[in-house]
């Protein structure tokens, strides 16, 4: 079991580096757009309906195209993250656990049952260059799912900075509700020291 648990983590640690790759294609791309000084909506033709003679329009389609192709990979891949780091979660719990019914909840019952959970905390602040700003957390974003924590785990946050503490150095799957939606945006934390400042993530986490 721990060497199948092992396993999985070196799956999951093999598609963050793959993440890495996609997110810094992602930001070329988008540097592109930048150096036309438009955006993914900007209007490429002038108000007489030409094409714009300001921009390169061959860079601005080419680049828009690259950055729906990522994004797309990138939705895929973070599912594919999601499914191993919750599948060697469940490995870790089995190990301390002998007997437990939740080995047999699918990816899919999970995913349902997360949109159907409050938020049970939230993000005051996150520092610059931190774990959490790296992940792509903001301030005002409201927690759902921290790892193997949500608004069902007691005494939830004691149990999230006792998570943190155990993942040091591995990635968690956090979920969380942002601005007026309700829909999950998922993220990738990897809680770390020696990033420039206090503690492990970099954020200032409060009850929602």
């Amino acid at each position: 079991m721990v060497n199948a648990q092992s396993e999985l983590m070196l799956k999951a640690q093999a598609l963050m580096k793959q993440k890495d790759e996609l997110e810094a294609e992602i930001r070329l791309q988008q540097d592109d757009l930048q150096s036309q000084k438009v955006g993914m909506n900007d209007q490429l033709v002038d108000s007489n309906g030409f094409p714009r003679s300001d921009i390169d329009l061959v860079v601005v389609r080419t680049a828009r195209s690259n950055i729906i192709r990522l994004k797309n990979d990138m939705k895929a891949l973070m599912q594919q993250i999601e499914e191993a780091l919750h599948a060697e979660q469940e490995l870790a719990g089995a190990a301390s656990v002998e007997s437990s019914s939740a080995g047999s909840a699918t990816v899919t019952d999970e995913a349902a049952a997360e949109r159907s959970l409050p938020p049970f905390a939230r993000v005051n602040a996150v520092a610059p260059d931190s774990p959490a700003r790296e992940a792509g957390l903001v301030q005002g974003d409201r927690i759902v799912v921290f790892g193997t924590v949500n608004a069902n785990t007691s005494n939830t946050l004691p149990t999230l900075s006792a998570h943190v503490q155990s993942r040091e150095n591995k990635p968690i799957v956090v979920k969380v509700q942002r601005g007026e939606s309700t829909e999950l945006v998922s993220l990738i934390l990897v809680p770390k020291q020696g990033w420039g400042g206090r503690g492990l993530l970099g954020c200032h986490i409060v009850p929602a």
